[in-house]
């Protein structure tokens, strides 16, 4: 029946959000991450799939850019995509007292054998007295958040060989930019 497919599907999903955190809590205690060869626009894709459901009814505007060089990398999926919805959703709830809401997900080459994902908001911009201590851990009191909070995205970044960096943009709003390491086809590499 229809809804006993609607309850297997829910039961699916929360078995699948609890595995995630399960994931993401192992990290935590011990650091451990599962790195495979991924493709970006995939990552990126699925975790907007996720962060930005309800966006488009409040009035945001949401921008992908695949710059091209920027394909395979080779990270832990399930945490990477954490990092993404965490950075989407606090761009969308900085978004929710200003007029003009664009939401921009770029993909991009970085330093040679890195990836830099960049999402950009034009929200009112992090203030100064909170911008220091911005990745410290604290307490979420954000009712759609999964509380892993920028600290354990900062975290996970540079357990990844990467960095998290945050700047203000054009627009007034925050740019968070990170770096994760390329997949090298071995094959390319050996033609050198």
């Amino acid at each position: 029946t229809r809804m006993r497919e609607a309850l297997q599907e829910v039961a699916s999903q929360s078995l699948r959000a609890g595995q995630i955190i399960k994931h993401l809590r192992e990290f935590v205690t011990k650091g451990e991450t599962e790195k495979a060869p991924e493709d970006i626009r995939k990552l990126v894709e699925e975790a907007a799939a996720l962060a930005l459901v309800g966006s488009r009814e409040q009035g945001v505007r949401t921008v992908f850019e695949y710059l091209p060089g920027a394909e395979m990398v080779m990270v832990d999926r399930i945490q990477v995509q954490q990092v993404l919805i965490n950075l989407m959703r606090n761009a969308i709830e900085a978004m929710r007292h200003v007029d003009r809401r664009e939401l921009t997900i770029r993909t991009m080459p970085a330093d040679p054998g890195q990836v830099a994902v960049v999402v950009e908001d034009t929200g009112g911009g992090i203030p100064e007295e909170v911008a220091g201590h911005l990745f410290k851990p604290f307490v979420t009191t954000k009712a759609s958040g999964m509380g892993i909070g920028l600290s354990i995205s900062k975290r996970i970044v540079e357990a990844h060989g990467g960095e998290m960096a945050v700047s203000r943009n054009a627009a007034g709003g925050a740019t968070f930019q990170f770096t994760l390491p390329a997949y090298l086809d071995e094959r390319i590499v050996a033609n050198d």
